[in-house]
Formats: C-alpha cells, structure tokens, sequence
C-alpha cells in the first residue's frame, strides 16, 4: 500500500508531470492502495508454497509499478469500465501471479505434490474468510461509487444490489455443479467459486440492470469457477505445466475476464438507461474488449519478467531454491512450526489391527498403558485447559476424560 501510495498517487495526480510537488494523500488514493494490495494477494496465492519468501517479496514489490502502468493503460487511455476491479484487480493480480509461476515453479510442485493440499482444520478456517469475503463484497465493488452528477445518484446502490444477487447466484450454481460433477459437495469449490460472481460483475456493478440480469452472471460465473477447479486447471497444468497452488485462475483470473466481458456487453444491450456511464457512447463495447486483452498480455508478460529476474538475476536475499520435499513447508522459514507430517506427540498410542502379537488378544492391539495429563499438556489439535486431567490407556480405542 505504501509503495502505490507513491508510484499510483503521482500517476493519479500529476508528480512526474510536474503538475504538484507532493503527493497529497486522501480517501480515493488510500481505497486504491488497497486495491492494489488486493492484486497483490491474489499473486501471492498463484506462488506461495513453491517459491521462497524473500522471492515474493521482491515479486510482489515489481508488481505495483506495473500495476499502476496497466491501470493507466486499460482505465485513463482505453477507457475500460472497471468499477470493481474485474479486470484491473482480479484478472491482473491472477495472470501477473500465474506468469511468474510459469517461470518460477519447481517441477513436481503441481496438485500430486503430497503436501499440497488442505486439512479438515485449515478448510474449516479458511470457510471463516469466504463468508466475511461474501458479506463484504458489494462495499469492495462500490467503495469507489461516486453519486455526484446527473445519472450518478443511485451507483452504490446498484453496486450492492447487483452484487448481492450475483453472488447469490454464483452460491446456487457451485454447489450445483460441485455435486453434479463430483456427486459429493467439494469444500475447495464452496471456498471458492461462491465467490466468483462478485469478481465478475465488478466491472458492471454500478450498471442500472435487472436483477436478472446480474443473477445470470453469478450463475455464469459460478458454473465457471467450478468448471475451472474440476477440468479447466488440470487440463492446463497437463498441458503447460501450470502450477496454481491456490486456484487464483479459477476464481480471480477467468471471472475477472468474464466480467470484463459482460461489462462490454452490457454496454451495448443497456446503453440507454446507462449513458452517464459511457463516455464514449457507441465505441464502448470494443474499447472494453481491447482492455481486457491488453491487460491479460501486460499482467502475463510481466509476471514472467518479474518471475525470470527472481529466478536468474542474484538480487539481495535471494539465494533460496527450495526442493521438491521443501515445497509447501512452513517450518523451512517459522520457528515453533514442525514439519508438515510428523508429530512432537509421539506417546500417543498407535494400533495395528492386522498385527498378531501383543496381549490384547486376537488382533495384535497394544498392551494396556496409561498416562495421566494435567492441564497445560499438549494434546493433538491444541493444548489441554488447564481445569482438566485426561487419562490416555493404551489397547483400547478411546481417550478417557475425567473432569477435575
């Protein structure tokens, strides 16, 4: 955010044009900085778990002066319609992230990898950041919304209504399609693809449409993100070797495009009840369609500079290539983490019902050991409270607890 607060706030006002002597800075450029550390989010999880920290980082700091560059590009010369960042944010954060893992990604880093992957825990957590994300949404769309000027008095409102319905319907269809597709619900769809329909009418959502009208670009968008996680991604990571650890593609990246997309058609289908928002009358539609494109060349192209100059260039800090058993491993760079698969709680009683010894009788079960914990031990998933003592007996199948 600080670092678009300089590189954004003296394109937006005029500092390397010698316009004005400082950046001034005030809410719009402050909401801005924040979508740019948006962008910058859905980059890092195209990288995180195959590329080192320190790379990120300085992957990341390359990002906003292209960021501000493409936003000058498809906004200020080509005139996109973007009022959420379908484009600008989402496509440009995904393929910007998705073009350095192209180049940076470790061969074997892909979706067999053992280690990628979520617990029953982590999706449980991260279902906690899907619904705030759900609930806060329609103020992300239209926290930019101005209602000064003729046709401009009901933008925010249309930015919450149109969005609301659009994520409704991106909700009906990923559950449609997960089961549909999988016959279970996935979790990694209903993480993700319920939230595709805010990415997608981001670039319209201030447009005056019946709700219709939005619910259909949720329902496309939903079918889409889901579509994306079940064939779209496997499909391009057997053909290109593209690695997207968290599924940016599916949800920021094809959403953001479709968005750009439907901004371009609304354009044209609700031109009269919408002219305020079209500065360029007629040619609207295919000014949209050109920015789309540029910014899907621009944020690819120079992810993959950004990607090559990490990899190759010697830059400060930059001297960690992690292997192939290394990815996805947190305790590689945090103190107190264990490696992912082993366990400091190695007492814990372990049954092999196909073994033949032991004096359990038939089946090979331990013999039977106890130990007592007071509160403040350690158990798997936490630590005890401490007004607690459980007692842990070794052949049998359950844990004892006694209330103290």
């Amino acid at each position: 955010m600080l670092e678009y607060i300089f590189f954004g706030g003296a394109a937006q006002q005029g500092l390397f044009t010698g316009k004005i002597a400082r950046v001034v800075l005030d809410l719009p450029l402050m909401i801005d900085s924040a979508f740019c550390a948006a962008a910058a989010m859905i980059t890092f999880g195209a990288l995180i778990g195959k590329v080192a920290p320190a790379q990120i980082l300085w992957i990341l700091a390359m990002e906003v002066p292209f960021y501000v560059f493409n936003v000058w590009l498809a906004v200020d010369v080509l005139g996109c319609l973007d009022m959420g960042g379908s484009v600008t944010i989402h496509a440009f954060g995904a393929f910007y992230g998705l073009g350095a893992a192209l180049v940076l990604s470790t061969p074997g880093a892909g979706s067999n990898h053992p280690k990628n992957g979520a617990s029953y825990i982590s999706d449980v957590t991260a279902m906690i950041g899907t619904i705030f994300l759900w609930i806060f949404w329609p103020s992300f769309n239209g926290a930019l919304a101005s209602s000064s000027g003729p046709g401009l008095e009901d933008q925010q409102f249309y930015c919450v209504v149109n969005t609301v319905v659009s994520l409704t319907g991106a909700c009906l269809m990923a559950f449609t399609v997960s089961s549909f597709v999988e016959n279970k619900l996935n979790m990694v769809h209903v993480q993700n693809a319920t939230l595709a329909g805010g990415v997608a009418i981001g670039s319209s959502a201030n447009f005056a449409m019946v709700p219709g009208a939005a619910l259909l670009v949720g329902l496309s968008a939903g079918a889409l993100s889901t579509l994306g996680y079940c064939f779209i991604m496997p499909a391009l990571e057997k053909a290109i070797k593209l690695q997207d650890t968290c599924g940016v593609h599916n949800l920021h990246g094809m959403p953001g495009i479709f968005g750009g997309l439907v901004a371009a058609l609304v354009s044209v289908i609700g031109a009269d009840a919408n002219t305020a928002l079209l500065p360029l009358g007629g040619a609207t539609w295919w000014h949209q369609i050109i920015a789309v494109l540029t910014t899907f060349v621009v944020s690819v192209c120079t992810g993959a500079m950004a990607g090559w100059v990490v990899g190759k260039v010697q830059l400060p800090s930059v001297k960690q290539k992690l292997a192939v058993e290394d990815l996805y491993e947190d305790s590689l760079f945090w103190s107190e983490v264990e490696p992912e698969g082993e366990s400091s709680h190695g007492w814990l009683p372990t049954f092999d019902p196909g073994s033949t010894g032991g004096e359990g009788g038939d089946g090979g079960i331990e013999p039977p050991t106890s130990r007592t914990l007071v509160g403040g031990d350690f158990l798997e998933g936490g630590t005890m409270p401490h007004h607690t003592t459980q007692t842990v007996t070794g052949g049998q199948d359950y844990l004892t607890c006694i209330i103290s």
